[in-house]
């Protein structure tokens, strides 16, 4: 009985905990690996700061994305993070995005453009000790995409 009051009284105070950025994107750089009109892959190398004292698993999830408020598709992740806890973690994943319909004439508005708006909404799917949790990701970069240099033949 002592052992169930324990569980109870130590699941209560862990889901009073807030949990509101558990995880913080220190680098990113990202590499195009195959780039046609219907999607791409990407290789995505990121340095990620766990901030909890628990190691949590980010789970196959899927985003939406933006530029300058305009959807231009679906990022998917299909592979499965482990983040250890209260350190840095370098994570090398491949992720797949595909993209909305007429996908060319938004990118060709965007060519000579010196700055835009990009962003991924969504939330992450992520297990914290045996707790599944839906992280909401609002993340927003400016790039130029006027100095993108895509090849749209590379396979």
């Amino acid at each position: 009985m002592k052992t169930l009051s324990f569980l109870f009284v130590f699941s209560l105070l862990a889901s009073c905990a807030s949990f509101e950025e558990p995880i913080e994107l220190v680098s990113n750089d990202m590499s195009v690996v195959k780039l046609n009109l219907e999607g791409a892959a990407l290789r995505v190398k990121s340095s990620i700061h766990n901030n909890t004292w628990t190691p949590i698993k980010i789970k196959p999830s899927t985003l939406e994305l933006y530029l300058d408020g305009e959807k231009l598709g679906d990022v998917y992740l299909e592979e499965k993070i482990r983040l250890k806890s209260k350190k840095d973690n370098e994570v090398d994943a491949l992720v797949h995005v595909k993209f909305a319909d007429g996908i060319l004439a938004k990118l060709m508005r965007y060519r000579f453009k010196d700055t835009a708006q990009l962003e991924l909404r969504g939330k992450v799917k992520t297990g914290l000790l045996l707790l599944p949790i839906k992280i909401p990701v609002n993340y927003s970069k400016t790039i130029s995409p006027k100095n993108l240099n895509l090849n749209l033949d590379t396979q």
